[in-house]
């Protein structure tokens, strides 16, 4: 076991820096709804704010969520961008927990990752000048590959949502795409790539981060294997508002203390 501390549909969008924050505009109209149940994992049952009325709504996120999808918790919702083959009228972006939002679309860390790497808000990462989203290798698609000539650094992103005790906790259900998908950095880092698992927690409340080793213990181990081979772990926070009937995401700062090895003390 190790234990380690580092100092370390996306067209839909307007990167904004306003007085030094890094800002990101989602598009859309935003409305306002309340949760009444999860006939499944990508469809909700919402009551739109001041009516009776009952709606399906697409909610684009895999994940349980069960301490966040609560009976009667707000939501925030959108009509469709696009309506072509849509048996749904309404995406679900975020929901409001603890007097503050959570997105809940997981296209929107990809979104922020993609951002913030094309206009340097990562230190870390600020030497590479190139970016091509989508990356085939292996049985796998990576999300990013960044280059400086010849030097190549390939970028896996995970968005965040669950948070315990002040600790970041990822992943709220077992993956093993995501279990492939750090196989296949290690791969590429004994080839001698630069190779990075980026974590977007798309709330600004945590102030560490852990693998969750109670519910993907195949996962953590992964991770903890691979920051072992010399795959890097950097995770970044999301502060997200609504603001003039839209939804924007602050991108705030970096999280240091990363905890790779077991331990129950927070959980």
């Amino acid at each position: 076991m190790i234990h380690f501390y580092f100092r370390k549909s996306l067209k839909f969008y307007h990167p904004i820096i306003v007085m030094n924050k890094k800002i990101i505009s989602v598009e859309g109209k935003l409305y306002y709804g309340r949760f009444v149940d999860r006939p499944n994992r990508f469809l909700v049952n919402i009551k739109l704010e001041g009516t009776d009325e009952i709606h399906a709504a697409f909610l684009h996120d895999p994940g349980r969520m069960k301490e966040l999808l609560l009976p009667d918790v707000r939501l925030l919702i959108r009509k469709p961008l696009k309506m072509s083959d849509r048996k749904t009228n309404w995406d679900v972006l975020a929901v409001y927990h603890n007097n503050f939002w959570i997105t809940i679309k997981s296209s929107l860390p990809n979104l922020v990752a993609k951002t913030a790497l094309s206009n340097g808000w990562i230190s870390e990462l600020v030497e590479y000048p190139n970016l091509k989203p989508e990356i085939k290798y292996g049985h796998s698609r990576l999300d990013f590959l960044l280059t400086n000539g010849s030097s190549e650094c390939y970028v896996e992103v995970k968005g965040v949502t669950l948070v315990e005790s002040g600790v970041a906790l990822f992943p709220d259900a077992p993956t093993s795409r995501g279990t492939r998908h750090l196989q296949e950095l290690i791969k590429l880092k004994a080839e001698g790539k630069r190779a990075v698992v980026l974590f977007i927690c798309m709330r600004n409340d945590p102030e560490a981060f852990s693998p969750n080793w109670i519910t993907d213990p195949v996962f953590s181990k992964q991770l903890e294997t691979a920051v072992n081979e010399g795959v890097e772990v950097l995770v970044y926070k999301v502060q997200p508002a609504v603001k003039n009937n839209k939804l924007v995401l602050f991108f705030t700062e970096n999280i240091e203390n990363i905890i790779i090895e077991e331990t129950k003390s927070f959980q």
